[in-house]
């Protein structure tokens, strides 16, 4: 009992005892923090791409070299483990508005069967979310907000979602511009153009010829957020049929998606669709092209998994290094109390009785930096994006811009297996930091310690 009396008056009794909580406590905090963070964003990149992408894709190397052939979808849909099959076009273009130019990409789509390959039409957003999303409103003030709220009712935009609706006007067309052709763009696109529902845009692409033409006019009638910033950003979505007219390849396109019954078992149906298409059951094109959604985004993916593990193991280090703080702590303590161990020694301590004060200290320095880190970490993790919000707000700069990562909200997801182990593994360098000082204290022989001035 007196082992652990003495441990705590000597940790109590020295303020250097909470520098070194204090800079264990933030070590752990980053290394909570970051690897949350890196671990949502690779949760939320295999959402994203997995919600904007179809399980597989059929193209080819050569643009609008795929013909729009019923027979050729029905062939790929008879392959084992394909569940659905769509057609799609994809072009690049420049838009112009108010006498500025950039660049975004078309893609011309089947709606009736788009909606079975992935689930881009649960993306679509209601007017009201529109309306409120052009004004910034998740970052505005709450007395900001209600004006905003009360201005949307009074507007009479509808907080109804319509995917059907939105689909069937990129086929029909749009009943106040009549004539014209019409698409769906990102929530970004509407921002950065200030436009709103109804207006329209001027579109430039070359032709298969290599001709350009020029501003050609598209009505918006939906508006979709993916939550993948580049998408939102640069994508417009129109039927294939327009993107046809537009291109001046008629019954051409750039590829096939496809839904299998188990995005897992992704690999399997692709080389089932390779063998189909060697043994003539697909009729293509040569060159074709038969990717995952994996391997369509493998660089990307690998980057983010290779980021997230350099963020761990520098972490880490930083909380190795923080451990040094205890070392230092208990190294101050052997020149200061070099007397009082002497005495102790002499009235009956064991060396392992000495050493085993050090120990404690060690550990229950490292226990509290630890839990202290931990618990901030955690908090910090579920209330990152407000922090962020809150900082943005107040400075105008946010430190974790969707145009750079991609993603409107930071994602976190905390790692509890981690975080336990890196518990245990703090707790233990505590520990190890405390065998130096200790064996300098109970080896040093009693009567020389008592004499130590």
């Amino acid at each position: 009992m007196y082992k652990l009396f003495l441990t705590l008056r000597y940790l109590t009794r020295r303020p250097l005892s909470l520098v070194a909580i204090a800079a264990l406590s933030l070590s752990v905090w980053t290394l909570v923090v970051a690897p949350s963070v890196m671990n949502g964003f690779q949760v939320e990149f295999h959402k994203r791409v997995r919600g904007t992408l179809s399980d597989i894709t059929i193209s080819s190397d050569r643009p609008f070299s795929l013909p729009e052939d019923p027979t050729t979808v029905k062939a790929i849909e008879a392959v084992p483990g394909v569940k659905a099959v769509a057609p799609y076009l994809e072009n690049p273009a420049l838009d112009k508005h108010r006498r500025k130019m950039d660049y975004c990409f078309l893609r011309g789509v089947d709606p009736a069967r788009e909606a079975q390959v992935g689930a881009f039409e649960s993306y679509f957003m209601s007017p009201r979310e529109v309306y409120l999303s052009l004004y910034d409103y998740e970052r505005k003030s709450a007395e900001v907000q209600a004006q905003l709220e009360a201005q949307a009712l009074e507007g009479g935009y509808s907080d109804v979602k319509d995917p059907q609706g939105v689909y069937r006007a990129l086929i029909e067309g749009d009943p106040a511009h009549p004539g014209l052709p019409t698409c769906a763009v990102g929530i970004f696109y509407m921002v950065a153009w200030d436009l709103r529902l109804g207006d329209t845009i001027r579109l430039t692409t070359a032709t298969d010829a290599g001709e350009v033409n020029q501003d050609k006019e598209f009505v918006i009638v939906g508006v979709f957020r993916t939550g993948f910033s580049e998408n939102d950003r640069r994508q417009v979505v129109m039927s294939v049929k327009s993107l046809q007219d537009f291109i001046g390849v008629p019954g051409k396109l750039s590829g096939y998606s496809i839904k299998t019954d188990d995005y897992e078992q992704a690999a399997v149906t692709r080389q089932a669709l390779v063998d189909a298409w060697n043994a003539g059951s697909i009729v293509l094109t040569p060159r074709i092209q038969v990717l995952t959604w994996l391997e369509r985004n493998q660089n990307l993916l690998k980057a983010v998994a290779m980021e997230r593990l350099l963020i761990t193991i520098i972490t880490f280090i930083i909380v190795v290094a923080a451990t040094a703080s205890i070392f230092l702590v208990l190294f101050m303590t052997v020149h200061s109390k070099t007397r009082e161990f002497g005495i102790l020694r002499a009235i009956g301590g064991t060396p392992g009785g000495v050493l085993s004060l050090f120990m404690g200290q060690g550990f229950l320095l490292a226990f509290l930096g630890m839990a202290c880190g931990l618990g901030l970490g955690v908090l910090s993790s579920w209330y990152v994006n407000e922090a962020a919000d809150l900082i943005h707000r107040v400075t105008g700069w946010h430190p974790f811009p969707p145009d750079v990562y991609y993603l409107e909200r930071i994602p976190t997801k905390i790692d509890v297996a981690q975080n336990a182990f890196n518990f245990v593994a703090v707790l233990a360098m505590g520990s190890v930091a405390a065998i130096v000082p200790g064996l300098l204290a109970a080896l040093r022989p009693p009567l020389k310690a008592i004499r130590h001035d």
